[in-house]
């Protein structure tokens, strides 16, 4: 039994512990003017209901409420049940909108139907943030004694101003944009207050229990929205195709302590798993502990637990796939669609580092030079198939309109400043990496992340082009989107590839066996890319439903030449290929080069052909 003496200052509340950070929101002015709105939850519900048959009207109509509830002089309790009827109401319409927008289309250019719906969708986000923020501010500042009474309301009001944040950086990353600075400081700051003065690991029901299209927790804690906000940018969001995004809440959400928080503490040395956040910090935790640590509370997120568990399953993954044994896949990856799930740990593995900084280049001035890229793995394939068989009507025709829209990222304008916006700008050209930018509109040539792509600069490097895949998309700003390409070869020739009888696998490690003949090969030839990087290793890149083990044995056919080659492991998965690594006492000692230009191509052409004597 407690002590008089206790229970009277509980009651009072003099023992909780103090709530002195200066939380710098800008608050709306309250005012009775205009439009009244509907006071009552069973109105609003009744207002909304009078638009339903039409998404945009009904999100406009909410939109209007929540904008009008904010600046209505209302009390915390009423104005909190108002939006919890309104957030409700929100995230049913808006989450499984969302899902399917994204799931029928992606990358560039952004049809203007979408971008609208999308930024229709956050001004409702913000104004029910606006609401929440408020009443937190007014719950935050009040005596010990009405503090006490108000505990859940402000645990409550803090979560769900995480989990819009975290819905505004959802929409955010299906465009490929930054959320906004005012919202990661409104974020930060809304977890340090209530870091330092009430427990963060209480669960609550959370909006997505209402529609579980982009989110399947039904109940999370203050800390694991928190969690949730960081785990985008840990992972790169701009390096995920947008449907992808939404598995990365689901894979670090399977386990509990994949990313832990503590208070930041100066004698620890920093870690490659460290990142730090400030509470009014703009921006997502960094890997740089905050100048200032005076104003306020600095927390340290510990991500080595998700290192962790990414490379035992990657490990789990090489291992199914090599025995092919589907029902090996390791646990946090069931929550991940099947068809997704190999490509979706390469992404994990390869973005769980510091990515590059878009901000270092984009204030550089542009430097405009003749870049001419194809895009897509069948263009990319019939580009290099026009490089080894020029003498080919068919393809000639072909490639001609095809190398027009290579010079450009369009070729029908918007106005009359499209020639010269539409060009390709160099921002960085560096070993493996390349950085352009240009004008993005509705006639912008399509792309994605992990399309694959043949590039150079200007007529001689066209016609014997690099080979790289989009690796990350940003838009900086409207009408501008920047893409970073890795390189992945500096040579490739189309292929087909074939399995081989068994007599003929069997004799792949005997040197004395005959060359391959067209009796060798059994099954459907699967159209391919035979490629070699500039460190010598080569490559082949298949569509992505290749079922290819590590070991196996295939037939590749280059023009006319058949070769015997043992399949490697596989270096890359994408939503446009797949990239293995490939073996043969048949490729050439020395590097290939494409054919020369003023010359006819042959049809038998091979690398082999192209090469010095191996």
């Amino acid at each position: 039994m407690k002590h008089p003496l206790a229970a009277i200052r509980e009651w009072l509340g003099v023992d909780l512990p103090a709530r002195n950070l200066d939380l710098r929101f800008e608050m709306l002015h309250r005012w009775r003017r205009g439009k009244r709105p509907p006071l009552t939850p069973e109105r609003v519900r009744e207002s909304l209901a009078r638009h339903r048959t039409t998404p945009e009207e009904h999100l406009r109509e909410l939109n209007a409420i929540a904008g009008n509830l904010n600046r209505w002089p209302l009390g915390e309790e009423k104005h909190m049940v108002l939006l919890e009827c309104l957030a409700k109401e929100f995230y049913t319409a808006s989450a499984p909108l969302i899902l399917q927008l994204i799931q029928a289309s992606g990358g560039i250019p952004e049809p203007p139907e979408r971008r609208e719906t999308f930024e229709l969708h956050d001004r409702c986000a913000t104004a029910l943030l606006d609401g929440y923020r408020s009443v937190f501010a007014q719950d935050y500042q009040r005596h010990p004694f009405f503090y006490r009474r108000i505990r859940p309301r402000i645990y409550r009001c803090a979560c769900r101003i995480l989990e819009l944040v975290k819905h505004r950086q959802r929409l955010a990353g299906a465009r490929y944009l930054r959320l906004d600075p005012t919202a990661w400081r409104t974020a930060h700051t809304v977890f340090a207050a209530m870091w330092t003065c009430e427990p963060v690991d209480d669960g609550l029901d959370t909006l997505s229990r209402h529609d579980q299209s982009l989110d399947r927790r039904a109940h999370a804690s203050l800390r694991q929205h928190y969690v949730s906000l960081a785990t985008y940018d840990l992972l790169d969001y701009v390096a995920w195709p947008e449907l992808d995004q939404i598995g990365l809440d689901a894979y670090v959400g399977a386990e509990p302590d994949a990313i832990r928080l503590r208070d930041f503490d100066p004698q620890l040395d920093p870690r490659p798993w460290y990142l730090y956040t400030h509470c009014y910090s703009e921006g997502p935790p960094s890997p740089q502990p905050p100048a200032d640590l005076l104003s306020g509370p600095t927390l340290m997120l510990d991500h080595h637990n998700l290192a962790a568990c990414i490379r035992a399953d990657l490990k789990g993954m090489d291992e199914a796939r090599a025995r092919g044994d589907s029902f090996r896949t390791p646990p946090r990856l069931l929550r991940i669609a099947t068809e997704r799930r190999t490509a979706f740990c390469f992404l994990l593995q390869r973005n769980l580092r510091e990515a590059a900084d878009w901000a270092e280049n984009e204030a550089e001035p542009a430097k405009h030079r003749d870049l001419r890229i194809y895009a897509g793995f069948q263009e990319v394939r019939e580009h290099l198939s026009y490089l080894f068989r020029r003498d080919d009507g068919r393809l000639r025709q072909g490639h001609e309109l095809s190398d027009l829209f290579a010079r450009r990222s369009a070729v029908i304008g918007e106005d009359e400043t499209a020639p010269q916006r539409s060009l390709w700008f160099v921002l960085q050209d560096t070993r493996g990496r390349l950085l352009i930018r240009t004008q993005e509109t509705r006639f912008t040539n399509r792309m994605q992340i992990g399309n694959l792509l043949a590039y150079g600069f200007g007529e001689a490097q066209a016609q014997a082009p690099r080979i790289g895949k989009v690796n990350r998309v940003l838009r900086p700003a409207a009408g501008l989107v920047l893409l970073d390409i890795d390189d992945l070869a500096n040579f490739a020739t189309p292929a087909r590839l074939f399995a081989l009888s068994d007599a003929a696998a069997a004799r792949a490690d005997d040197p004395t066996a005959p060359p391959l003949v067209a009796g060798d090969l059994t099954g459907e030839p699967l159209a391919s890319l035979l490629s070699r990087a500039e460190r010598g290793s080569w490559g082949l890149l298949t569509p992505p439903q290749t079922t290819l083990r590590p070991g196996e044995i295939v037939g590749i056919k280059t023009g006319s030449r058949l070769t015997r080659a043992r399949v490697g492991t596989l270096d890359d998965v994408t939503v446009e290929f797949c990239r293995f690594t490939v073996t043969s006492a048949g490729f050439p000692t020395q590097p290939p080069s494409y054919p020369a230009p003023a010359k006819t191509g042959d049809p038998s052409i091979a690398p082999e052909a192209t090469a010095g004597k191996s």
